[in-house]
C-alpha cells in the first residue's frame, strides 16, 4: 500500500509538474508573443514615418527642382532674348556700314570725275592764255614772278624776314622741349643702368638653387658682395642691384661661374666670390697700369694707377669713365700741342 501510494502520489506530482510548466511556458510564449507584436508595431510606425518624411523630403526637393528648373528657364530666355536683340542691333549696324560703304565708294568716283573735270578744265585754261599771251607757261609764270617781285619787293623782304623770325622763335622753343624730353628719358634709363647689372640664366630651375633652402644661398652671397639680389618673375634673369660697380661685377661674376659650376652651397660661394675678389683686383691693376702707358706718364703713384683702374668699372652718362678720362687726355695733349705748350705725346704735361 506504502509502495502504492507512493507511485500514485509521485505520478500525480509528475502531472501537475507537467501541467504547471505547460502553464508557465504558455504564459512565457505568450509574453514573448506580445513583445514582438509590440516590437513589430513600433518597427511598423517607425518605418512609416520614415516613408512620411522621405515622401515629403522627395516632394520639397522635387518642387525645389521645379523652382529651380523654371528660374533657369527664364535666364536662358532672357539671355535668348538679348541675344536675339543683339544680332538684330549688329544686323542693323553691319548694313549701315555697307550703305555708309556704297555711299562713299560713290562720292570716290565722283571726286575724281570732278578732279578729272578740273585738270581738263585748267589745262583748257592754261592753253588759251598761251595762246593768248603768246607766252609758254613756264615764260608767263616766270614773267608773273618778276613783275610780282619788282611791285611787291619791299613787302615781300617784311614778309620773309617776319616769317624767318616767327620760324626761329617756333623751332628755338621746339629745340628746347626736344632736349628737356631727350635729358629726361635719357636720365631716367641711366640711373637703371648705372645701379643694376642683369644676369642671365640657362633655365628658371636655376633660380631656386640661387635662393637655396629658407634663402641660405642668396643670403650669403648678398653679404659676401654687398649688393641686393632681385630673383624675380622676370623668366631666366637674375638682377644684381647696388650703387657700387666694382661689387656688382663681382657679383655677377661670381653667379655666373658658380652657375657655371653647378655647386651653389654657402661653402662654394665663400670660396668662389674671394676668388672673382682677386680677379677683378688683378683687373683693376691691369686696366690702371694699361691706362698709363696709353697716356704715356711715367712714374705715377701706384695708388693712383689703382683708382683709375678702378675707373673701368664706371660709366657717367653712359660712357666709361675710363675711356673717358684717356679721350681727354689725348684731347688735351693735342689742345696743349696746337697752343705750342707741349709736344702733342706729352700727355703728362697736358
Amino acid at each position: 500500500m506504502l509502495v502504492l501510494a507512493g507511485v500514485l502520489a509521485l505520478s500525480i506530482g509528475a502531472c501537475l509538474g507537467y501541467f504547471a510548466r505547460q502553464s508557465i511556458a504558455r504564459k512565457q510564449a505568450d509574453k514573448i508573443e506580445t513583445t514582438l507584436q509590440k516590437r513589430i508595431a513600433q518597427v511598423k510606425k517607425e518605418t512609416d514615418d520614415m516613408l512620411l518624411r522621405a515622401k515629403e523630403k522627395a516632394v520639397q526637393y522635387i518642387d525645389k527642382t521645379k523652382k529651380d528648373i523654371a528660374v533657369q528657364r527664364q535666364e536662358i530666355f532672357k539671355a535668348e532674348k538679348l541675344l536675339l536683340k543683339r544680332e538684330n542691333i549688329l544686323a542693323e549696324k553691319t548694313s549701315a556700314l555697307e550703305e555708309k560703304e556704297k555711299d562713299f565708294g560713290a562720292k570716290v568716283e565722283r571726286l575724281k570725275e570732278i578732279k578729272t573735270n578740273i585738270e581738263e578744265t585748267r589745262q583748257r585754261v592754261i592753253s588759251e592764255l598761251e595762246r593768248a599771251s603768246h607766252l609758254s607757261k613756264d615764260q608767263a609764270k616766270k614773267e608773273l614772278l618778276l613783275n610780282l617781285e619788282a611791285e611787291y619787293q619791299k613787302e615781300l623782304m617784311e614778309r620773309i624776314r617776319k616769317l624767318e623770325d616767327e620760324g626761329r622763335d617756333k623751332y628755338e622753343k621746339k629745340a628746347k622741349e626736344i632736349l628737356s624730353l631727350a635729358i629726361q628719358k635719357y636720365g631716367l634709363s641711366q640711373a637703371q643702368e648705372i645701379t643694376t647689372t642683369t644676369v642671365n640664366l640657362p633655365n628658371e630651375d636655376i633660380k631656386g638653387r640661387i635662393i637655396g633652402k629658407e634663402g641660405r644661398n642668396i643670403r650669403v652671397l648678398e653679404k659676401l658682395t654687398g649688393v641686393e639680389i632681385i630673383v624675380d618673375e622676370t623668366p631666366e634673369v637674375v638682377v644684381i642691384s647696388g650703387f657700387d660697380p666694382i661689387r656688382r661685377q663681382i657679383a655677377k661674376v661670381s653667379l655666373e661661374k658658380l652657375i657655371e659650376d653647378g655647386r651653389i652651397q654657402p661653402a662654394r660661394i665663400e670660396e668662389m666670390v674671394s676668388k672673382v675678389e682677386s680677379e677683378i683686383a688683378n683687373q683693376i691693376k691691369d686696366s690702371g697700369e694699361k691706362a698709363v702707358y696709353d697716356a704715356g706718364i711715367i712714374g705715377l703713384d701706384p695708388k693712383i694707377i689703382q683708382l683709375l683702374g678702378r675707373l673701368r668699372f664706371r660709366t657717367s652718362y653712359g660712357q666709361n669713365v675710363l675711356l673717358h678720362s684717356l679721350e681727354v687726355c689725348h684731347l688735351a695733349a693735342v689742345l696743349a700741342a696746337e697752343l705750342g705748350i707741349c709736344g702733342q705725346k706729352g700727355g703728362a704735361s697736358a
